[in-house]
């Protein structure tokens, strides 16, 4: 028993050990196996990541080829798997591709790619600037009002008022007709063009011009008082200056903002007041060389009856506008925007106003000590400064008429005189822009290159409901024959009824029930409800089947909840607009309903550009009305406007509705008809939004020019910037 015993301990002692040594090999093996596979797993990681990298950049160049086709660089992931033939090296995973769109990033356009391929993505993105070439966009966008008279009648094109009803436009005008101007209103004189061919045209290659009403260019520092010199000296041609919000290279400036400390040779006030130059004092440097010479240059004394800089002062107790820590002299008030620039305003209550009290005395040492005033000039324009905005450094054609122009005012040294006899810019086809085809389908022949659309809106969308509340659906932020509100429905001549299509969103929080909070100065007018375009319907060419309402019982305006949403929406029937339709921009926060007017709109980031499409079964169509039949309210309206036939007034001049403000353009095809006439006339004021014809935005579905004649004649051969290209964004 004991052998027996012995044998079996020593066997099961064998067998422990050989199981023990087979669990160590085990455990090895595994490691073997777990680190094998876990360096297998991140070499497929590295693959798919450099596959997302080089989808991004092939992104990047496909979009400036579609650019460059007058596409707007924007490609969807499913779109994007078609550039590719070979697609052998994709086929594990159907969620590959790369997805394009050029953003507005500080002023500059940004092409983005993003690169997905298995989980893994990247996001490149470049500066795409324009180079040599030429685009044909039809040059009604460069016009802030354009009435193309299809008709050929006898039509007049009617600009007047006085005082606060006087219609203004801050933009070029042309009638295929005649102009007439009466009253207090204005128009801008054609700028001086160099017209080598006589053919009434700029060219781009060989011509110039000057801007009109632009007395001098500045090259040099000026004194504060050469400044308001220069100023006042055009002071009764501000309202007709090309007031682009930006400084443009010659603009006169004051020099007052620099390193923040005071330089030797820097100008300050003369704090004793002694009629001599004490260290620190300043002067007027008449020979322009920075420093202080004796019998050249001219001292700046106080006690000389004037406020000076570093002289105290008290705010206007009785008018809260000049309560703005800033010297208000009379007959108005200085207004700081949100951009950090002063801008000097007045109305007709205010030429009355006495300048603010202030001490013209002086006092101190005579020297220059730390917090004294001073004038930090570096001879350079720099943000904030105040500046002259008379010029914009594009040709702009100012007033024009295929007819005869009457009641302009004669013009000034280095102006032309605006008789008409011009010549002609037909409207543009929108037959050949076929926007009722998806783009999805085949070209058209005879199609022009930004035809179709990209999203239809039909009833058979809606079904027999008024709304659709599924956000993911781009057709939610319009309802269709809601019945909470009045107007007249139209019918074809078959009797049957148009639907029309009402721009609102019921899914965003706002709808029925507007946030006064998001109020862009805090009143009731501008209280927007909002409308949510999401990332993937944006940059779209939206056509509506009938006819197009921006107006609702309950919203005084509207407003698109993200900013940077750019669409055109082309409604086959009319477009009316009896609410105000704002963009997202840096509006002043203490604006009143009385300042409310085109002019007011700084750094907009949207674009709405709206089309009224002549639908051949209803015999009044293609037209944009104007007005509010149940409110009368009326008001901003921030949008690209083009009725192929005609633009018509709806109970205007009513105490309600003192203005029509837009910003953008207001043109048609045959006439700009808005009836305004009486006591409670309505105001016209129109500021042509720039960004179309300056390249800085790119909006989808614009028809281009007739012919030969006239067009945007921007450079169009974009490229990626050199220095901008970069790369971001976590692995997924």
């Amino acid at each position: 028993m004991k052998i027996i015993d012995q044998h079996v301990r020593r066997a099961g002692s064998t067998l422990v050990m050989s199981v023990v040594l087979l669990t160590i090999a085990g455990f090895t093996l595994g490691a073997i196996i777990t680190v094998t596979m876990s360096y297998s797993k991140q070499s497929e990681i590295a693959m798919y990541r450099k596959k997302a990298m080089h989808l991004a950049e092939s992104g990047l160049n496909i979009a400036v080829m579609d650019l460059n086709h007058s596409g707007e660089g924007r490609i969807s992931f499913a779109a994007s798997q078609n550039y590719f033939d070979e697609q052998s090296a994709f086929v594990e995973d159907t969620n590959w591709g790369f997805s394009t769109e050029v953003q507005l990033v500080n002023g500059q356009n940004m092409l983005v790619s993003i690169g997905r391929y298995r989980g893994s993505q990247k996001v490149v993105q470049s500066g795409v600037v324009l180079g040599a070439g030429s685009r044909s966009i039809h040059a009604l966008y460069s016009h802030a009002l354009f009435a193309g008279n299809v008709d050929g009648d006898n039509y007049v094109l009617e600009v007047g008022g006085n005082g606060y009803s006087a219609d203004f436009v801050r933009g070029d005008v042309y009638s295929g007709g005649n102009i007439n101007l009466s009253g207090s209103s204005f128009l801008r004189l054609p700028e001086i063009l160099d017209d080598l061919d006589y053919d009434g045209i700029w060219n781009v290659t060989n011509e110039t011009w000057t801007d009109a009403y632009t007395s001098q260019s500045f090259t040099n520092i000026l004194t504060a008082a050469q400044f308001n010199d220069y100023r006042s000296s055009i002071a009764s041609d501000m309202d007709k200056v090309y007031n682009n919000g930006l400084y443009d290279y010659g603009e006169a400036f004051l020099d007052s903002a620099g390193n923040g400390l005071y330089d030797e040779g820097e100008v300050f006030t003369d704090i004793n007041g002694n009629g001599v130059r004490d260290a620190g004092d300043g002067y007027i440097d008449n020979n322009g060389n920075a420093i202080y010479d004796a019998g050249i240059d001219t001292i700046v004394d106080n006690g000389n009856g004037v406020w000076d800089v570093g002289e105290e002062w008290t705010d206007d107790p009785g008018r809260r506008r000049r309560q703005n820590g800033r010297y208000d002299p009379p007959g108005g008030w200085w207004k700081l925007r949100r951009n950090g620039n002063w801008v000097w305003k007045t109305n007709d209550r205010s030429q009355n106003w006495a300048a603010e009290q202030f001490e013209d005395s002086g006092s101190g040492d005579g020297d220059f000590d730390p917090g004294e005033p001073w004038i930090d000039g570096n001879g350079i324009y720099n943000e904030g400064e105040q500046f002259v905005d008379d010029r914009n450094g594009i040709y702009d054609y100012g007033t024009q008429a295929y007819g005869t122009i009457t009641g302009m005012p004669a013009p000034a040294a280095g102006q032309v005189p605006a008789n008409g006899g011009d010549p002609l810019i037909s409207p543009p086809n929108l037959a050949s822009m076929y926007y009722g085809e998806h783009k999805a389908g085949t070209r058209p022949i005879g199609a022009q290159q930004r035809w179709g659309h990209d999203i239809a809106v039909t009833s058979s969308d809606y079904g027999n409901d008024v709304r659709i509340t599924d956000s993911s659906r781009a057709e939610h932020i319009f309802q269709r024959n809601p019945g909470d509100r009045t107007y007249t429905k139209l019918y074809d001549h078959n009797g049957i009824r148009v639907n029309d299509y009402f721009l609102e969103d019921p899914t965003d929080p706002t709808y029925k029930n507007r946030d006064d909070s998001a109020s862009i100065d805090g009143t009731m007018y501008t209280s927007p409800e909002f409308i949510d375009v999401k990332p993937e319907h944006n940059g779209k060419v939206y056509y509506v089947e009938g006819n197009l309402y921006i107006h609702s019982p309950t919203a005084f305006a509207m407003r698109f909840r993200e900013p940077g949403t750019r669409i055109t929406i082309v409604a086959k029937g009319n477009v009316t607009i009896s609410d105000e339709f704002y963009y997202n921009a840096d509006y002043a926060n203490d604006l009143t309903r009385a300042e409310m007017n085109s002019t007011v709109v700084n750094n907009p980031s949207d674009a709405l550009v709206l089309i009224a499409l002549k639908n051949p079964d209803v015999v009044d169509s293609g037209n944009i009305y104007i007005g509010d039949t149940q409110f009368g309210t009326g008001g901003g309206i921030h949008a690209m406007l083009y009725a192929e036939n005609d633009f018509i007034d709806i109970n205007l001049n009513t105490a309600d509705q003192p203005f029509i403000s837009v910003f953008g353009n207001m043109s048609a095809g045959n006439k700009v008809a808005l009836g305004r006439e009486g006591s409670d006339r309505t105001r016209l004021d129109i500021t042509l939004d720039e960004r179309i014809r300056d390249g800085s935005i790119i909006v989808p579905g614009l028809p281009g020019p007739v012919g030969y004649q006239r067009g945007i004649q921007l450079d169009t051969a974009w490229r990626l910037n050199p220095g901008t290209w970069s790369s971001y964004s976590a692995i997924q």
